[in-house]
């Protein structure tokens, strides 16, 4: 369906009543929120890698749709990271999470330095290990992003293959905006969603796809040393005799 033919469907649930263009649109909007929110969908991936180059001796990275160290409009969540030094050809994957910011800055003693080896992401700042890099690393950095909605005659992945998940969230919000019946309003979230919300409905139809499009028929067995504990490169370390 078209951004206009789900915008028609909306309408006819309010008949006499009617509801205006601009509450459609805004329950349109709250409703592809709503859904992206429930997990990082295959629609949602950026199709090319942000880019830019580490600063020596910088690990902390703001990520913002201006202003900021990496600008990404809309950005939701990390995919993958990868850097190079700006001579070579071959990039290198860095680790991102599960480790918080706390647990990394007890494992990376002020002022150590190296290529970038693990990285996380809190309050929408990129903290990159170890944090004193020692040379102006080339990265780039895959990720997902909220979508928004095309005009009338646009289709995209969502409104073709899931258009009454958007119409079922449109219909909760526009129940609260326009017509107040927070009942009838929890009715198309139960439908969108299930009870617990996102247990059921059009949601769970939505992470059962996405879930066969993102399996790999493959096992990868990491050891691990310990809990709280992580190898290190050691190209990272400093040795002695």
């Amino acid at each position: 369906m078209t951004t206009g033919q789900i915008k028609d469907y909306i309408r006819e649930h309010f008949g006499r009543v009617g509801i205006s263009t601009f509450i459609v649109d805004l329950a349109l909007e709250a409703s592809r929120l709503q859904i992206e929110q429930q997990g990082n969908f295959w629609w949602m991936a950026s199709a090319s890698p942000a880019t830019w180059n580490l600063t020596v001796d910088d690990g902390d990275y703001v990520i913002a749709a201006s202003g900021g160290d990496i600008t990404i409009v809309k950005f939701k969540d990390i995919r993958a990271l990868h850097y190079k030094l700006s001579t070579d050809t071959q990039w290198i994957e860095v680790e991102v999470g599960p480790a918080s910011k706390n647990e990394l800055d007890l494992e990376y003693a002020d002022g150590t330095d190296g290529p970038p080896e693990c990285a996380t992401l809190e309050d929408a700042t990129l903290f990159i290990y170890p944090q004193d890099p020692q040379f102006a690393y080339n990265m780039r950095l895959y990720f997902w992003r909220y979508t928004t909605m095309g005009a009338n005659t646009a289709e995209d992945t969502l409104t073709k293959e899931f258009p009454m998940a958007l119409i079922y969230g449109a219909l909760q919000h526009g129940y609260e905006l326009e017509l107040k019946d927070l009942q009838g309003a929890q009715y198309w979230r139960k439908l969108l969603g299930g009870e617990p919300f996102g247990s059921g409905g059009e949601i769970v139809k939505i992470r059962r796809e996405n879930l066969k499009r993102s399996w790999h028929d493959k096992i990868d067995l990491v050891p691990h040393p310990g809990p709280g504990r992580r190898y290190r490169r050691l190209d990272n370390l400093k040795l002695y005799r």
